[in-house]
């Protein structure tokens, strides 16, 4: 009898455990549907590092609309009107570019750090989206498409007017150095795209990627030794999603950002203007909300929390998610680098430590920069 009880008890006890772990018909479904209903996008750190642009929109080509937020989760503002969006800060920090208009391509301006219209660089047939301001200012790097060829990467003059066309390139970033671009794109007819170093100069090009899938929205660290971007590559564990690559940019030491141990799609990181520090837009569905971690993948905090509903708080009040280690990935180039050590972040020092507490980022303790390694 004793072991019928037992057996009896055992067989409620397993049934109500997938009972629990099991959901309810159409709840994944509703979640995915919740949140899906908007998407973030596009950040990019103002020069002075006080304030970072983004860009919140509804998918299928929904309206979107372009907001500050300050480092910290604070300060969260709307600063311009629906059907806004692609914003690139100017080398100074003072203003921006961006494209406007109901159909996304109508009309590129130029605004202030508030959202003031300051001038309109006019109407640019076959645009696809700006890329960056070149470091000396004078120069805006665009994407479009002409007839039936491109996408290209073209530069514009920061007045609108167009000057030449530099190579085929879905998306692009200038180095600090303003002679290079790294540019996502394909070869040949494979749709696979790859990254590559462009000489704005002699139009040669150098590839940096190597791994199938597809690598896109690149963007060179400050001191230009570095490039972070997504890669949609199948990287171990991961079965789904997307994930954030670090990479010299002599195509060495490719590093995968283990951020955490689930699956998640990410847009384009983008340095803090120090360096220690990456911003992106992260979500389970599609990218829903804006984060920022440490160069090497730890810290990460959660900046925004929309709401199905469309409203919207500044700085979450979740934890700091505690993060994997960094994977290196070993990474082939054509025409093979030096090897080199992988990249540690550097132990703080005392000093570093008394900083970091009356930092900007208090919860950031402390700042890990990307240190350079002799060659082994």
């Amino acid at each position: 009898m004793r072991w019928v009880v037992s057996c009896l008890v055992l067989t409620v006890f397993a049934c109500l455990s997938m009972a629990w772990a099991t959901p309810e018909p159409g709840e994944e479904e509703l979640e995915r549907a919740l949140e899906t209903l908007y998407q973030v996008g596009g950040a990019v750190w103002q020069p002075s590092g006080e304030w970072i642009l983004f860009v919140r929109y509804a998918p299928d080509g929904g309206p979107s609309q372009i907001y500050k937020i300050r480092p910290d989760g604070t300060g969260l503002t709307a600063i311009t009107p629906e059907w806004y969006a692609n914003p690139v800060w100017a080398p100074d920090g003072t203003k921006f570019a961006c494209v406007g208009g109901t159909e996304m391509t109508d009309e590129l301006y130029v605004l202030d750090v508030n959202g003031t219209h300051l001038r309109s660089l006019g109407y640019h047939p076959g645009f696809l989206g700006f890329e960056g301001w070149s470091p000396d200012g004078s120069m805006i790097a665009f994407t479009t498409r002409r007839g039936d060829g491109g996408p290209y990467v073209a530069l514009m003059t920061n007045t609108g007017e167009e000057v030449r066309f530099v190579c085929t390139g879905y998306s692009a970033a200038w180095h600090p150095s303003g002679r290079y671009l790294v540019v996502e794109d394909t070869i040949g007819n494979n749709p696979i795209t790859y990254l590559f170093e462009v000489d704005v100069q002699t139009k040669q090009r150098r590839q940096i990627t190597f791994k199938p899938g597809c690598d896109s929205v690149p963007v060179y660290s400050p001191d230009g030794e570095w490039i972070a971007f997504v890669s949609s590559a199948r990287w171990q564990p991961r079965t789904r999603g997307s994930s954030i690559c670090l990479v010299r940019r002599d195509g060495s030491d490719l590093r995968v950002l283990e951020i955490d141990e689930e699956d998640y799609d990410y847009t384009a990181p983008r340095f803090s203007p120090n360096g220690q520090y990456l911003v992106f837009g992260r979500g389970k569905w599609v990218p829903t909300d804006l984060y920022i971690c440490r160069v090497d993948g730890t810290g990460l905090r959660r900046l925004t929390h929309f709401y199905p509903d469309g409203q919207a708080k500044g700085q979450d009040t979740l934890n700091v998610v505690k993060a994997a280690p960094v994977t290196n990935m070993q990474s082939h180039a054509s025409s093979p680098a030096k090897s080199a050590k992988p990249v540690k972040p550097a132990k703080p020092t005392k000093r570093q430590q008394k900083r970091a507490e009356g930092a900007p980022f208090p919860w950031l303790a402390p700042p890990i920069p990307l240190r350079r390694t002799v060659a082994g």
